[in-house]
């Protein structure tokens, strides 16, 4: 009994805290050697490839809210909170006000698209295969969503698990 609620404390603890993520630590191959971001910062841009090979700019979505969501498959936190990120994607599907980027860490294409695949998600990551820029972003663990609003400022900066009320709550406080 005792072990059954030690190893239930301890999946607790992992689930709460989120995966803890250290990155890439040589910055010879960094996009930027700039400070990391905060929030009220302006966010920060980059290039990234999508799994089907489109490159990618955040500066794209300048004008609306960006909710920059990282993750890796195998981070159960991420796993926890995919189902609730993938149904405010489609809730959110015909606003122009809103784009969803989801950035998988490390992990290579056919291990993503195997994840999505497998979950019915209709969504198209992109790689961060270096892990360059969750290091722009200060990236420490995973899942970490960063919310940008239209000026191109971070609004939040949340790492760990986060419900869906609470995303919708900021999207709709940002719209």
């Amino acid at each position: 009994m005792k072990r059954t609620i030690a190893i239930i404390l301890s999946i607790l603890v992992l689930f709460l805290a989120g995966c803890s993520y250290k990155g890439d630590t040589d910055n010879t191959n960094k996009q930027e050697t700039e400070k990391v971001v905060v929030a009220k910062d302006s966010a920060k841009d980059f290039k990234l490839k999508d799994i089907e090979g489109k490159e990618i700019k955040l500066s794209d979505y300048k004008g609306k809210v960006i909710i920059l969501n990282f993750f890796a498959t195998w981070c159960p936190p991420c796993r926890a909170e995919f189902p609730g990120f993938i149904q405010m994607v489609d809730e959110y599907k015909n606003n122009t006000d809103v784009e969803f980027v989801f950035v998988n860490l490390g992990e290579d294409k056919d291990t993503v698209i195997k994840f999505l695949n497998e979950r019915n998600y209709n969504i198209k990551p992109l790689l961060d295969l270096q892990t360059d820029v969750a290091a722009l972003y200060g990236v420490t663990g995973i899942p970490t969503t960063v919310i940008i609003d239209k000026e191109f400022k971070i609004d939040t900066i949340h790492v760990g698990f986060m419900e869906k009320g609470d995303l919708k709550n900021h999207i709709e406080n940002l719209k």
